[in-house]
């Protein structure tokens, strides 16, 4: 195995980095620099690897078994679909590495506690650090990512659908063709990112600068933003399909179904026939605003301010009125 140990490390010191689905059992390679290596799909079952530099490598599908990964850098290694079971990874670095449900690990390994990310539906990284990482295509549909770190994140294609992404800093992150239809990505920063073909349909934007984004073939039609978000010039955003939502405002029969609102102030505003049908209007301040023909079916208007608002012929029957103000 010395051979090929030697075959690889001076195809790498040429520059060559993909070495994806290689058969390497027992290779023997510690103590040197892999850097972004691309070890994809890879047999290194019984592999000795300890003290290797593996940092912002893919190691994803790769077959680790038994390995000796001792003292091993795996900072920001993608270790999704990975078999690392009964490896020896003590004083490993996982440090901001990504992982599956499909990864397997050392029984009794924490891989949270090893700085580990879980990337999934439903997942929950909340200020986790994913710069850099190549997440193209990926699920993260209901995610919590509010704070998280995507600078220079690969996002293309990447379904985002109703993902808590609150105050995450997407600078220069390609989301070309992603979905991020229902996300929240109230002050997230979009400084440089690539939104070509993104679908931002119901995302809520309050708070945002898309200032320097191309959005000419984004798709937004029923998002929100606020009267503090910022547009690239000349982008048209009602013609766009965009709702301004705050004090005062008119939207007259806007579809706002289904969106998370909560304690958002719509006072005084003309709410005339808009659609809330199962909308989370929790603590929402709907002072004095024009409710006729308003659709509430099934919204939640727990705690909400609905003082002098005119509900006359408001569907509100199934809505959720604990605690809300009405008088």
């Amino acid at each position: 195995m010395a051979d090929l140990s030697s075959q690889v490390i001076a195809a790498y010191s040429k520059g060559q980095r993909d070495f994806s689905y290689c058969h390497m059992p027992a290779i023997r390679m510690s103590q040197y620099v892999l850097t972004g290596i691309d070890l994809w799909g890879c047999n290194l079952a019984d592999a000795h690897l300890a003290d290797v530099d593996f940092s912002e490598s893919n190691l994803g599908g790769a077959d680790l078994q038994r390995a000796n990964l001792r003292r091993t850098n795996l900072q920001k290694v993608d270790l999704r679909g990975a078999c690392l079971k009964d490896a020896q990874v003590e004083d490993a670095n996982f440090q901001d590495a990504i992982a599956n449900h499909q990864t397997e690990f050392p029984k009794d390994f924490e891989p949270l506690k090893a700085g580990i990310h879980y990337v999934g539906p439903k997942a929950t990284l909340i200020d986790c650090n994913l710069s850099q990482h190549d997440l193209g295509g990926v699920d993260l549909s209901h995610s919590d990512l509010a704070g998280a770190q995507l600078i220079d994140t690969n996002l293309l294609g990447a379904w985002l659908v109703g993902a808590q992404l609150t105050e995450a800093n997407l600078r220069n992150a390609n989301l070309s063709s992603s979905n991020l239809s229902y996300a929240s990505l109230q002050r997230a920063k979009f400084k440089g990112t690539d939104l070509t073909r993104a679908n931002l349909t119901k995302a809520i934007l309050f708070g945002v600068d898309l200032s320097q984004t191309d959005l000419v073939k984004s798709y937004l039609s029923g998002a929100v933003c606020d009267p503090t978000t910022q547009w690239p010039e000349d982008f048209d955003w009602e013609w766009a399909g965009v709702y301004c939502l705050g004090p005062n405002q008119s939207l007259w029969a806007a579809d706002l179904s289904n969106l998370v609102l909560t304690g958002i102030d719509l006072s005084g505003a003309n709410l005339v026939g808009v659609n809330f049908t199962g909308t989370d209007l929790w603590g929402a301040n709907l002072q004095g605003c024009d409710l006729r023909d308003a659709c509430l079916s099934g919204a939640n208007l727990w705690g909400a301010n609905l003082i002098d608002a005119d509900l006359t012929g408001a569907e509100i029957d199934t809505a959720n009125l604990d605690v809300a103000m009405l008088a």
